[in-house]
């Protein structure tokens, strides 16, 4: 019997489960031919189905010895390595064979699915777009890069591919709830609140006992502005699920100070039960700690608030400052004055874009909301297009953001541009002269805007600090945001952003007016006219009644947006006056 021969029966013997007899024939071939890498990858994989895992992994080293460029052998060994729960020698394994044969598609994919579940989302998106350039039509591919785009937010580009899977298989796609409740939530969170309502109906036709989806609903309908039809979506999820959270957090929170006794004792049991995982516990801490404010029970609420920042500390890790002040540093230094005019030179003219920016709960959600009552301009809510900009911008162009700015093709910056307006002004009207994008965090990219758009007008929302601080510690962010954790961290970040603006405003990167909150609850009609006038846009009286537009907000000041402009919220913070002190600072 030949050596191929031999491999085959021994393949055959492992099908059957037979590994003694299997075991022993490889050992006999392997005293023959003990340099051969196919033996020692086989031997692995009987050590490995044997439950031998450490032994399996030595054998799949061996094959790869014996045949250092051979990829295949580095995707094997991977696989070998994850599956002992050895991640990151599998990530390295996975990456090893990309290197030796880059259009490898399994070692491309393998790598982004093994980084996905070590969440490391950022790092496994281009292992993903490159195994999908690669295969664009393998459906475990698709779906593996659109859960990787929205765990990054980039939900108009996960929502393209979750289409795609849809159309590609529409009878799968039909039983399938998970996509249901992905569509949703992308045209959610693009600013299409009816298209998602859509998704999620037609979901629970499917699927009537689907708790996940009915909770979306309830966030739709919130959206939307309707809080008798969320309620009813939150408490059918909450029957379906009585032990998970979510649902009857978001109950309880939409509510604040009117929940029922009920839902709070349900809340508290399932605190006290010790069954919920870290993040659920955080979110009731959170959403009790909203009701106890709301009834002025301000001991309690910041009790509550302390336990759900502990928790999301202690699962999603601290905030490392330096990093972030090197980022701030990086900007800066990359946007000096004399260079300015070079890096806008190939900047599009188009006069569009304007975007609101400042720190989270400063006002934004408020000035956008003006500005989308003005007929002639419309909300995009808060796009992730800008921030995908610049995080692209090493993969896709191989240089650094933004230290390498100036280097910085023209032809790429042109295409993101375009795209970008695209997504802009997918749900606007076709005569929209502004589209309004509110995400904060763009403070930290008014030079890429600047590069991409010679056109675009940027409003800063400020606020005093110790209101913001105390809105975002108050409230559940998104696990990215490690330092709504601690006031500390969030002075800090304050104070960084501040120090960024500034330095916009000093090189005149682009027109820039600065929204003070107070002065707006103090002199309403003046500011909204200073606002409308600094949009570029006729006086239109409508912007004074922005809270009776009827328009959807997904932020999480969608209801207090829906009221006139109101002093109640400003010097909030005296309220905890022992997190800040009477002789804090007033002003960023």
């Amino acid at each position: 019997m030949n050596a191929s021969a031999s491999i085959e029966t021994v393949h055959a013997l492992l099908r059957a489960s037979r590994f003694e007899d299997a075991e022993r024939m490889l050992a006999r071939l392997i005293a023959a031919s003990p340099n051969a890498p196919e033996l020692h990858h086989t031997q692995a994989v009987l050590l490995q189905a044997t439950g031998r895992h450490a032994q399996a992994i030595e054998a799949m080293r061996r094959a790869v010895g014996a045949a250092p460029q051979v990829a295949a052998l580095r995707v094997a060994l991977g696989q070998i390595y994850g599956a002992a729960g050895r991640v990151e020698d599998a990530i390295e394994a996975f990456r090893d064979a990309t290197r030796l044969q880059s259009t490898r598609v399994d070692a491309w994919f393998l790598l982004g699915t093994t980084l996905y579940g070590a969440q490391r989302d950022a790092e496994a998106l281009p292992a993903l777009r490159r195994a999908y350039a690669l295969e664009p039509a393998h459906p475990q591919i698709v779906r593996a890069l659109a859960e990787t785009e929205y765990a990054l937010e980039r939900h108009a580009e996960a929502l393209a591919l979750y289409e795609r899977i849809a159309a590609a298989n529409q009878t799968n796609a039909a039983e399938d709830s998970s996509l249901a409740l992905r569509m949703s939530q992308c045209e959610r969170r693009t600013g299409a609140p009816e298209r998602a309502l859509r998704h999620a109906q037609t979901g629970l036709e499917r699927f009537p006992d689907d708790a996940p989806l009915w909770l979306e609903l309830g966030w739709i309908h919130e959206d939307l502005g309707d809080a008798a039809q969320a309620q009813a979506a939150y408490a059918r999820a909450h029957a379906l699920r009585p032990d998970w959270a979510d649902p009857l957090g978001a109950a309880i929170a939409l509510a604040r100070e009117a929940a029922s006794e009920t839902l709070v004792r349900e809340a508290e049991d399932l605190l006290a039960s010790g069954r919920l995982p870290e993040m659920q516990q955080a979110f009731l801490h959170h959403t009790l700690g909203k009701r106890a404010d709301g009834a002025g029970d301000y001991v309690a609420a910041a009790t509550h608030w302390r336990a759900a920042n502990r928790l999301r500390r202690a699962h999603d890790g601290g905030f490392e400052r330096d990093l972030y002040a090197a980022q701030i540093d990086a900007a800066i230094a990359a946007f000096p004055p004399d260079a300015l005019s070079s890096l806008r030179k190939g900047a599009l003219r188009d006069e569009r874009p304007l975007f609101v920016v400042g720190m989270p709960r400063s006002g934004t959600t408020l000035a956008e909301q003006i500005l989308a009552a003005h007929p002639q301009a419309h909300g995009c809510g808060e796009l992730t297009g800008i921030v995908s900009i610049a995080e692209d911008f090493a993969t896709e162009t191989g240089a650094r953001w933004p230290q390498d700015a100036a280097d910085a093709p023209a032809a790429w910056l042109r295409e993101r541009a375009q795209r970008y307006l695209a997504l802009a002004a997918r749900n606007a009207p076709a005569d929209a002269r502004r589209l309004i994008d509110k995400m904060p965090y763009n403070f930290l990219h008014v030079g890429l805007i600047a590069m991409l758009f010679a056109d675009a007008r940027v409003v800063w929302c400020r606020r005093d600090p110790r209101d913001i601080a105390l809105s975002i510690y108050s409230e559940s962010f998104a696990p990215a945001a490690t330092y709504a954790t601690d006031l500390d961290d969030i002075a800090f970040v304050i104070a960084q952003q501040e120090r960024l603006m500034r330095h916009w405003q000093s090189i005149e990167a682009l027109p820039l007016l600065e929204l003070q909150y107070e002065t707006v609850v103090a002199d309403t009609e003046a500011q909204i006219r200073r606002l409308v006038d600094f949009a570029g846009l006729p006086w239109d009286a409508r912007c004074l009644d922005f809270h009776a537009s009827g328009r959807t907000v997904q932020t999480l000041s969608r209801w207090q947006v829906r009221q006139p402009v109101h002093p109640r919220s400003v010097g909030r913070w005296r309220r905890y006056a022992q997190w800040f002190g009477e002789d804090a600072p007033a002003s960023n």
